[in-house]
């Protein structure tokens, strides 16, 4: 299709108007975003248990606070007169009781990272298997499983050289992987369960309104206790 000049620049003046009016409104978003502080608390809280806990725990502690995380991310944003009452949906029989649906449903909803939540069931599946499963060679090579197969490196992207050593990744163990990458997701999972869903309510694209230039101040304090927490289990 051809366009005449005054049509290509009518187009790119819409563009810019687009462009910078949905900045100005992720400007705004970010602005307005609390520090939801005792979010932050809770998070530094679990950290500490993921640090000092035996690895074969962590997938439990970690499901048990991604359950309630997800929990309260459903109670605030689900309407309270929905047909049949909020609670209902979370409880006994209910769509929502268990974390496995939890998991399901903001991942078709598209109200977190696909990829956290894909992590997450993974943990979930572990989790079962450690809650239900008596043989410890078996949850053993689950746990082998999980690290080396199904889990994404993420310590590998965190090395920048100043708050972290680049290569620090490189001499870990593999349960200290499992540790760090624990501790990064749960902090992912603390703060998009804060502002994913407020920031669709905005129509504005999440990862730019959370992970962008001028990220809200929450992500700040996450990445502090990460970063600490990373330091104490690789002893730098």
């Amino acid at each position: 299709m051809k366009l005449s000049d005054g049509e290509k620049w009518g187009l790119q003046v819409y563009r810019n108007y687009s462009r910078a009016f949905g900045e100005h409104r992720v400007k705004k978003f970010v602005e307005q975003a609390s520090p939801f502080e005792a979010e932050v608390k809770l998070f530094e809280q679990v950290v500490a248990l993921v640090v000092s806990e035996e690895a074969r725990i962590i997938p439990v502690i970690a499901a048990a606070y991604a359950d309630e995380r997800l929990e309260e991310m459903f109670k605030r944003e689900i309407p309270d007169d929905v047909p049949g009452g909020r609670s209902a949906l979370m409880s006994g029989f209910g769509p929502l009781a268990r974390l496995s649906q939890r998991i399901q449903l903001a991942f078709a909803f598209g109200w977190l990272s696909k990829d956290l939540l894909v992590e997450f069931d993974h943990i979930r599946k572990v989790r079962n298997d450690l809650s239900h499963k008596w043989d410890i060679e078996l949850l053993e090579r689950r746990m082998k499983e999980l690290i080396e197969e199904k889990q994404t490196p993420i310590e590998e992207q965190l090395g920048d050289g100043l708050r972290l050593p680049e290569n620090f990744h490189s001499s870990m163990q593999p349960q200290d992987r499992f540790r760090v990458r624990a501790i990064w997701m749960l902090g992912r999972l603390t703060y998009e369960t804060r502002l994913w869903v407020p920031a669709l309510k905005a129509d504005i694209a999440p990862e730019e309104a959370l992970y962008g230039p001028n990220a809200p101040v929450m992500l700040r304090s996450i990445a502090v206790i990460s970063v600490e927490a990373t330091k104490k289990i690789v002893r730098i």
